[in-house]
């Protein structure tokens, strides 16, 4: 019953098509329409990413691919589109383009249940609501309901949401590399690892929006390059996306399972989301395979310290900064403290 449900919400959401401000025409090409929406949803237009969520889930203008439909419908959401709300709870709900997840479904439906503008969403959403609770313990309920009050309180967006930047680096210098990837995609059409190689160039900079534009590029042109997954996560994490980025290290760690440096950048998201026992297992794992990473052991003793196990933290946070003195600088930098 409730796959039924949540497979409804989505096709009946996904399968429509409005334009944006006039600017998609009846008679343009699917690829040329999702061209235009892709454009539109860099430049920070919510609509265009709910559609390009219907898009990829539909396989219209683009490859069919969950995890993408996800990630656009998620970026919405997080944004304060009613519908994409409802969607993602829905694709929590039955596991479609992101692991399965009734405490994140919960959050998602009883957000939209409240904020909906429009009834006939805010009855979905409570539909969706109503038939969770039969499959959660009391501790996932209690845990659902906290994770929608930020977004409760706030009353629409993440607080955590950064504005869009734009979709061309400026006329700043990023060096010579940078230069002649650029030349080689203006030419002619590219694989993946010219906007892989361009987005770590910009990553460096700090231009980690633009960054991640040349990342998901890569993704689009290469569903299997693992690194530009886990390099999206990372700067998705930076940027304050945090459900995304664990969204893009899941499929870096589904490409290639032994992945310390997805495994660290999911632990650092984790931290972000305030999920210490889930940071703790991702940097456990980290360090499995990677036991020199100062991240993940100054990042292991933050999340111990959330928990109060200050002995655990010290030591960890000690080691690491033996490792790398500037770790803790460069988590203050993600926003991590």
């Amino acid at each position: 019953m409730l796959r039924a449900l949540a497979l409804s919400l989505l096709i009946v959401l996904s399968t429509t098509r409005i334009s944006v401000g006039g600017l998609i025409a009846s008679n343009k090409s699917d690829v040329e329409m999702t061209a235009n929406y892709l454009r539109l949803a860099k430049q920070g237009n919510i609509k265009a990413e709910f559609y390009l969520g219907a898009l990829y889930a539909n396989g219209v203008g683009v490859a069919q691919s969950d995890t993408e439909s996800f990630r656009w419908f998620l970026s919405a959401a997080e944004h304060g589109h009613s519908q994409a709300r409802i969607i993602v709870g829905a694709m929590y709900a039955v596991g479609r383009g992101v692991g399965k997840s009734n405490v994140e479904a919960y959050k998602w439906a009883s957000v939209a249940a409240t904020t909906a503008k429009s009834e006939e969403d805010r009855e979905r959403a409570r539909q969706l609501l109503e038939m969770l609770p039969g499959r959660m313990t009391t501790a996932e309920l209690a845990e659902g309901k906290r994770l929608a009050q930020p977004l409760l309180s706030a009353g629409g967006p993440s607080a955590a949401i950064v504005p869009a930047r734009p979709a061309v680096a400026t006329a700043r210098q990023y060096g010579a590399e940078y230069d002649r990837l650029t030349e080689a995609i203006n030419a002619a059409p590219q694989g993946a690892d010219v906007f892989y190689k361009r987005g770590n160039i910009l990553a460096q900079q700090r231009e980690y929006e633009l960054a991640g534009q040349d990342f998901s590029r890569a993704v689009e042109l290469d569903p299997g390059h693992a690194q530009a997954f886990n390099n999206r996560c990372w700067v998705n994490m930076i940027v304050g996306h945090s459900q995304l980025a664990i969204t893009d290290c899941d499929q870096a760690l589904r490409l290639k399972p032994q992945y310390p440096d997805a495994l660290d950048s999911r632990g650092l998201a984790n931290l972000k989301l305030d999920h210490p026992d889930r940071a703790i297992a991702d940097f456990d794992a980290a360090l499995r395979l990677k036991p020199g990473l100062a991240t993940s052991l100054y990042g292991r003793g933050l999340a111990h310290k959330r928990k109060g196990e200050r002995r655990a933290a010290r030591a960890d946070m000690d080691a690491a900064i033996k490792i790398n003195p500037d770790v803790q600088r460069e988590l203050e930098t993600y926003g991590i403290k």
